[in-house]
C-alpha cells in the first residue's frame, strides 16, 4: 500500500474492505495478514492459524463496523490523546504517528505508531484505530520526519495527507 492507494483519507482502510470483497485483494497481499492476525488477537482467537475466506469477510465486517461507529462522549473522555500527529503508511498499513498521553499501556509523552487507522474525524477531534479511539490534538507533520530520522519508523514508511477540515486554528 502507498498513500496513492488511499481513496478516502478519512477512512483509509476502505480500500481493504472493497478489495477483499471484490476479489482484488487476498490474504497474500501486503498488510492483510497482519490485519487478520490483529483482528483475531482482539477477538481472542488463534492469530497464526491458516487464513480462510470467512476470516477475510469477518475482517471486512469488523472494519466496516468500526468505520461506521461514532464514539459517545464517555468513550472520548477516556480515550488517549495523540498530539503532534500525522497520517503514515507503515509496512503497508495506514496509521497515525504522534505523541500520546493517557494511553493505558504507553508512558506519558511516548512517541508512537498506532494500530491501523480505520476512520478519522479531524473536525470532530477523534480517530478510530483498529484497537481504540484517540482524541486528536494538533497535527504536526514534522513528527513523521523526526521518527524516520531516528530510525523509529520503518524505513519504507510514507506520510499521507489527512484533510484539515477546519478542526484547528
Amino acid at each position: 500500500m502507498t498513500p496513492d492507494d488511499i481513496t478516502d483519507p478519512l477512512r483509509p482502510l476502505q480500500y481493504v474492505t472493497d478489495g477483499l470483497r471484490g476479489g482484488a485483494l487476498t490474504e497474500s497481499d501486503p498488510g492483510i495478514t497482519p490485519l487478520v492476525r490483529t483482528h483475531r488477537l482482539l477477538n481472542g482467537t488463534r492469530p497464526f492459524a491458516a487464513i480462510l475466506r470467512r476470516d477475510l469477510f469477518d475482517l471486512c465486517d469488523q472494519i466496516d463496523s468500526l468505520a461506521g461507529a461514532v464514539p459517545d462522549l464517555s468513550a472520548l473522555e477516556t480515550a488517549p490523546c495523540i498530539e503532534r500527529w500525522c497520517g503514515a503508511v507503515v509496512e503497508d498499513l495506514p496509521v497515525l504517528v504522534g505523541v500520546v498521553t493517557g494511553h493505558p499501556r504507553l508512558r506519558e509523552g511516548a512517541r508512537t505508531v498506532t494500530s491501523p487507522l480505520i476512520r478519522i474525524a479531524p473536525s470532530e477531534g477523534w480517530a478510530r484505530t483498529f484497537s481504540r479511539y484517540y482524541r486528536l490534538g494538533r497535527p504536526d507533520q514534522s513528527v513523521f520526519a523526526a521518527l524516520l530520522a531516528e530510525g523509529r519508523l520503518h524505513p519504507g514508511a510514507l506520510r499521507f495527507d489527512i484533510p484539515d477540515l477546519g478542526g484547528w486554528a
